[in-house]
This record gives structure tokens, sequence and C-alpha cells, in this order.
């Protein structure tokens, strides 16, 4: 099976979830179980885009829930449906097929840590660039950081401060030597959308700790109409992936469908505040 790859970078903050959370955050993010990187669901793309196709579909003639409830019902062995509704069952499939359309889950690739200088970094480590090389079948130039002290950055680094006549990248409250700065350094621009004057590469525990520690979190409450106060119980917290982070994720050759390259959707919760609309790019 064929698959392309697609970028996916986050214009604002989106909560993927997995309900209710066992820590001071009451609703956490989705997140790899192994690494415990952020991430979004392969079930989650799917659904978005097969929303859009819907709603392409509904175009003001036909209602989305109608077409919906058309796809669903959809047998066939038995039904002669209209070729729009046989191409959605053969993209998306149903209760009864699955569809020809495989999604994989987005992965992340970097992640905006507060920088110093130049506002903010794209940070990432070599098993996540490793193991993206090895997802989009590209080389791999064998970066390796062994201390946790230090970070590679390209020679026209926009996030290097000087202390004490050394070359360092500042990150939260990490301070970090930069080593082996290369122009050449083989490393994923994400199709423009990252600029590598900000990439940082830190060690792998040391890139975990951000991925972790740095989400965005927000705390939610509900007033009441009357009172003009907290309602009783009603305050809780909810985790965000930052803006500016950068996740990719691989989608079958079909010729049936393609995503339009540089097209914003929205994922995951908060539609209605402008949360989790995000930029796909194809690599």
């Amino acid at each position: 099976m064929n698959f392309e790859t697609y970028f996916m970078r986050v214009l604002t903050p989106m909560h993927v979830g997995t309900g209710t959370g066992l820590g001071y955050i009451d609703l956490p993010i989705y997140r790899e179980a192994h690494t415990d990187f952020p991430a979004v669901p392969a079930s989650t793309i799917k659904g978005v885009f097969r929303t859009e196709e819907i709603r392409k579909l509904s175009n003001g003639t036909n209602s989305a829930k109608d077409i919906e409830e058309r796809l669903m019902d959809y047998d066939p062995e038995e039904d002669d449906e209209e070729k729009s509704i046989v191409r959605l069952f053969e993209l998306f499939g149903n209760q009864r097929k699955e569809g020809n359309v495989v999604f994989t889950d987005a992965r992340i690739l970097y992640f905006p840590v507060k920088s110093l200088r130049g506002i903010f970094a794209y940070v990432t480590c070599p098993y996540v660039l490793k193991r993206f090389a090895e997802d989009a079948k590209q080389g791999y130039s064998g970066i390796e950081i062994s201390d946790k002290n230090i970070c590679k950055v390209f020679n026209s680094s926009d996030v290097v401060v000087f202390i004490d006549n050394e070359k360092y990248v500042v990150l939260e409250e990490f301070s970090l030597k930069a080593e082996e700065e290369k122009e050449n350094m083989d490393i994923p621009t994400a199709a423009g959308l990252v600029d590598k004057r900000r990439v940082v590469i830190v060690h792998d525990d040391l890139f975990t700790y951000f991925v972790k520690t740095f989400t965005e979190i927000q705390t939610h409450i509900k007033v009441g109409i009357e009172s003009g106060t907290v309602d009783k119980g009603a305050l809780w917290t909810e985790e965000y992936v930052p803006a500016e982070s950068i996740l990719y994720f691989k989608v079958s050759k079909n010729q049936g469908f393609n995503i339009e390259n540089g097209k914003r959707i929205q994922i995951g919760g908060g539609s209605s505040t402008g949360k989790g609309i995000v930029e796909v790019v194809k690599l």
C-alpha cells in the first residue's frame, strides 16, 4: 500500500481528548501510550475529512444529516444509490464495510517552546527525527545527542544567545549549550512550514519533558445567569496542543480522494471558540 505524507500545523490550540483525567488536568489531550507524546488518532482525522466530503455533497440542496443517514444505511448488495453516495461508501465505508482510504495517527514532529531569544523555538529530538524518516521514507543524517545540557542548531539560528562568550539556547528554564552548528543538517522543514533558524534539537529525555510539561492548560468556568458568579463545581481545566506545533500523518493513495494542499480544517473540541484550526500541507 502506497502512502502520502501530510504535515499538520496547529494554528489555534487543539484539544483532542481522552475523557476525564485522573491528575490535576480534568480534560487531558490524547497521547501515545508508549512515548506520552501528543498525537491525534487516525479515527479523528478520518472523521474530519469524511464530514468535509459530506458537507461538500450537501451544498445547500440536501441536508448533511440526510446524506449521513443514507451513507450509514447503504448496502452495496441491496441498494441502488446515486454515485456520490457510492463514492463516499467506497472511500470511508460504514458499519457493513471498511473504506478504501487508510489514515494513520498524526505524530509530533516539532513542538514550540518559549525561547529567551527569537520568541519561541521549534524543538525536536533524534528519536522523533529518526521516526519521521522511517515513516516518510526519507534519509536520516543520524543526529545524536548524548548530553542533556547541549543542543544542536543551524549556524544562522535566531534563538542563540551569548553567555560568557559561549553560545547557548535558553528554553523556558533550561540553558543548553549550542553545539555542532551546521548549515546543511538534514532535517525536515515540514514543506516550508518550519523556519530552520528556529529549529533546536535536544536530548530525547528533554524533549519528552517539554511535551509533557509545556502544553497549554486553560481553566474554564460556568457563570450563573442570575447570580453572575461561578456555579458551584463548574470549574475545570482543559489541556491543549499549543499553536505552532507541527505533526504529520499519512494517507493511502486513492484516485477518488485528495486533500487540498494548504487546506484548513478544524480538529477536536472547542470549534465554536476557534480551537483546533490546523493547516494541512503535503510533503
